[in-house]
C-alpha cells in the first residue's frame, strides 16, 4: 500500500512539475470540460473484525450517489494526457457491528450492536494520466489511471446503537444527524482511479465523452468510531473502512 502511494504521488508531482516547469504551454494542447455522474458507492472494512477484536463488522449495503465537476486535460503527447479537474462527490455507505460476547469488565457499559447510514460528500483534486486510441470509425477510446485526493465537506448519518449501561439494554437511534468533531470522518481520503471510456466529436472544438470509473478509497480509515457520542453506553469500533464507488461520466469537452 505504501509503494502504491508512493508511485502515484510521483506521478502527480511529475505531472505537476513537468507543466509549471515549461517555458511555453501550447493552449491548443489545453482543454476543459464538464461532466456529471450517477453513482454506486459502498463502504467496506478491511477486516471481519474491529482491530480490537470484539465487534464483529461487515457492509450494510450501497447507496446511490452523484457526482459533478470540471475537467481538465493537457496532451504532452499525440494520445497521452495529463488530467486534472475539481469535482464534488455525493455518496456514502452502511457498516454494522456485532458483539458477540459481553467484556470481561462491564461496569461501565458497552455497545452491542451497531447501524450505521452514512451520507458523505467531498471535495476532489483528480490527479492520473490518460491513454486514447486514434480514430476508429469517428470514435477515440480512451483508459485512465490515477489517484484523487479527496477533501470532507460534509458528514450525515442515521444510525442505531445498542447499549448495556450495566443494568439495562439501550437503544438510540436517529435519522439525518449532522457528525461533531474534526476527526468522527476522515477530513483527507485518498482514492485509486480507473476507467474506461470513448470520446466522439462533435465539431471542431465540441468532444462528447462517456466512461466507466471505479475509485477505490484505499488509505485512511473512513470512520473513528471512538469519538462518536450519542449518548451509548462504552464505545465501540468498526475495523478500517475504506469508500468505494462506481461512477458513470458523462460530459462535454470544449
Amino acid at each position: 500500500m505504501k509503494k502504491l502511494i508512493t508511485v502515484f504521488t510521483m506521478l502527480g508531482i511529475m505531472g505537476s512539475a513537468s507543466m509549471t516547469q515549461a517555458q511555453d504551454i501550447d493552449t491548443k494542447k489545453l482543454r476543459f470540460g464538464v461532466f456529471v455522474a450517477p453513482t454506486m458507492s459502498w463502504m467496506r472494512p478491511t477486516a471481519n473484525k474491529s482491530d480490537d477484536n470484539e465487534h464483529l463488522t461487515r457492509n450494510g449495503g450501497s447507496k446511490v450517489g452523484f457526482t459533478y465537476g470540471l475537467m481538465a486535460e493537457y496532451r504532452f503527447a499525440e494520445n497521452y494526457s495529463f488530467v486534472t479537474g475539481l469535482q464534488v462527490n455525493m455518496g456514502g455507505g452502511k457498516i454494522t457491528t456485532q458483539r458477540d460476547a459481553a467484556p470481561a469488565d462491564s461496569a461501565g457499559g458497552f455497545v452491542t450492536a451497531t447501524d450505521f447510514s452514512y451520507t458523505l460528500q467531498y471535495l476532489e483534486i483528480p490527479l492520473g494520466l490518460k491513454m486514447r486510441t486514434n480514430l476508429i470509425s469517428g470514435v477515440r477510446f480512451f483508459g485512465q489511471l490515477g489517484i484523487t485526493p479527496a477533501f470532507n465537506i460534509s458528514k450525515k448519518v442515521a444510525y442505531s446503537i445498542d447499549s448495556y449501561n450495566g443494568t439495562q439494554l439501550n437503544r438510540h437511534a436517529d435519522e439525518n444527524v449532522k457528525l461533531k468533531g474534526a476527526l468522527t470522518i476522515t477530513p483527507l481520503l485518498f482514492q485509486m482511479n480507473i476507467g474506461v471510456g470513448m470520446e466522439y466529436p462533435l465539431s471542431d472544438q465540441l468532444c462528447g465523452y462517456v466512461g466507466i470509473f471505479f475509485n477505490n478509497g484505499f488509505a485512511p480509515d473512513v470512520t473513528n468510531t471512538v469519538k462518536y457520542n450519542f449518548g451509548q453506553s462504552g464505545t465501540f469500533k468498526d475495523g478500517n473502512v475504506r469508500l468505494n464507488n462506481f461512477a458513470l461520466r458523462l460530459g462535454l469537452f470544449f
